[in-house]
């Protein structure tokens, strides 16, 4: 049986001097009401005797009996040394799902019982086009398996120890300042950036990070440039906050900006994934990110740049962020450990420029004060002994390892003229489709034969969508790929004349 506790009483239960009732009797039914209604559910261990009567104003008897008649009537369960649990109803348990349903069609009957604009809007905007499992070949995974959990606990360990009240109490809106040291001294010199500790602050992951730049930096109504096609994420985000989004193509060197000036010349807002354009694979070029530099100058927009993936590079050097380009003047940075790291590993980072740092700061405090302090605490130790930096070389080469052979299986499966996309960096290449495919009807298809090809289409905000298949090989190892390259080549005859020529 659950050793779960009710360590106090947690039951909204009254007790009314004037009632002709016993004490025991009325506290006897008022247990016996949330049993049977399904607040106190079945395993559950109920505070001892001695709290229950602290609590609840009485003598240990008068509880003693109440847990006496309750066992008589078979709802409860004492073992002596153990303590009191909740038995399982065997008889006169009310339907539970049919008093949610009546609940759920009550409230059609109030009036004026519906969300605002902006909560329609988010809801709208929320999306669950992805809900693939974790299997060959779903993309953006790193592997679970090959993250450090041994030297994670020993430092979880050795950290716990500082947890003191004074911390608790000291740690600044914007984070715990010890990582942001670390972030600012690790993107000093990984992205060529020159930014304080000051100018980090650190979030629950890259859609806080969205949120907080949207609430900032943009009303709604303003235009938003944003990568078409392009992370779904900031899309969603960037439309719940009321933006105007402008859908600007994407090409081999990045978005597209001449284009984007002829039909949006005064963009408020421009969202780009400079190090690795989510999902085509791009990586936006020197001279572009000179001349978003100089728009952003010109007509005062802010940059947004998403430092996606930019650790996993298999071919040649990431150019230098447009951040340190730009000397953080007009540019935000936004960074995440979840793709590093776990993909539950909620904490990611908002680089402002200096004048923006103390509004923002303030700002993240009405969110929600802070991400977890014990986390921050622990990447830090992570971070400052070396242990990230370690831990990244060493899945860039296991990542490419993997990469090479689901490129030449794929290869072997649909001869050597078959062209990919997003071979240079990241977690995932692209299987380019003809335009006549549908690329969700296949990868339907796929999962009915054990194999995950996420479509390119989605990604896509307007009609005009490219067709494609994303391949995911980081968080498989070489046998799995294998096994993967094996189901998959039972879709050969379906998948080979849909592929672009």
């Amino acid at each position: 049986m659950s050793k779960t506790a009710v360590t106090g009483s947690l039951i909204d239960l009254q007790i009314d001097p004037n009632s002709a009732l016993p004490k025991y009797q009325q506290i006897a039914g008022h247990l016996r009401g949330a049993i049977e209604a399904g607040r106190i559910p079945a395993g559950i261990k109920l505070p001892s005797t001695r709290i229950f009567a602290e609590e609840l104003g009485v003598s240990r008897n008068v509880i003693l009996q109440a847990f006496d008649r309750l066992i008589d009537e078979g709802l409860l369960s004492s073992r002596i040394g153990d303590g009191t649990y909740v038995l399982a109803l065997v008889l006169g348990k009310p339907d539970l799902v049919a008093v949610e349903s009546k609940t759920l069609t009550a409230s059609e009957h109030y009036p004026f019982r519906s969300l605002s604009r902006r909560g329609k809007s988010l809801v709208a905007s929320a999306t669950d086009a992805f809900p693939e499992r974790p299997t060959a070949f779903m993309p953006d995974l790193p592997d679970l398996r090959e993250f450090p959990i041994k030297t994670w606990l020993r430092l979880l360990n050795e950290t716990s120890g500082r947890l003191r009240g004074e911390i608790l109490a000291d740690t600044s809106n914007a984070g715990y300042e010890p990582l942001r040291r670390s972030i600012a001294h690790h993107l000093n010199i990984s992205r060529g950036m020159t930014c304080t500790s000051d100018q980090v602050i650190i979030t629950t992951g890259s859609q806080q990070s969205l949120d907080l730049v949207s609430r900032m930096l943009f009303d709604p109504g303003d235009p938003i440039w944003l990568e078409e096609p392009g992370y779904v994420g900031a899309r969603s985000i960037f439309s719940a906050n009321g933006a105007s989004l402008c859908p600007i193509a994407v090409d081999e060197q990045g978005l597209c900006i001449e284009e984007a000036l002829a039909r949006h010349p005064s963009p408020r807002l421009i969202f780009t994934s400079s190090s690795r354009h989510y999902p085509l694979g791009a990586t936006l070029s020197l001279r572009r990110r000179s001349v978003l530099i100089e728009l952003a100058s010109r007509c005062g927009a802010w940059i947004v740049e998403d430092d996606y993936d930019h650790e996993f590079r298999y071919v040649g050097h990431t150019p230098t962020s447009i951040h340190g380009l730009d000397g953080g003047q007009r540019t935000i940075h936004l960074g995440t450990f979840s793709k590093i790291l776990l993909p539950s590993f909620r904490l990611g980072y908002v680089v402002v420029p200096p004048d923006l740092a103390e509004p923002f700061a303030k700002a993240r405090a009405v969110v929600d004060r802070h991400a977890s302090l014990i986390e921050q605490m622990v990447l830090s130790e992570f971070m400052h002994r070396g242990l990230l930096v370690a831990h990244i070389r060493r899945m860039r080469n296991l990542y490419r390892a993997r990469q090479v052979r689901l490129i030449g299986g794929l290869r072997d499966i649909f001869d050597n003229g078959l062209r990919l996309s997003a071979t240079d960096t990241g977690m995932h290449v692209i299987i380019p489709l003809d335009q006549s495919a549908d690329d969700q009807a296949i990868a339907k298809k796929a999962m009915e034969h054990g194999v995950v090809l996420r479509p390119l289409s989605p990604y896509y905000a307007g009609r005009q969508k490219r067709q494609g298949l994303l391949l995911g090989f980081s968080a498989y190892n070489l046998e799995e790929i294998e096994q993967g390259l094996t189901r998959l080549s039972r879709l050969k005859m379906t998948i080979d004349p849909m592929l672009a020529i």
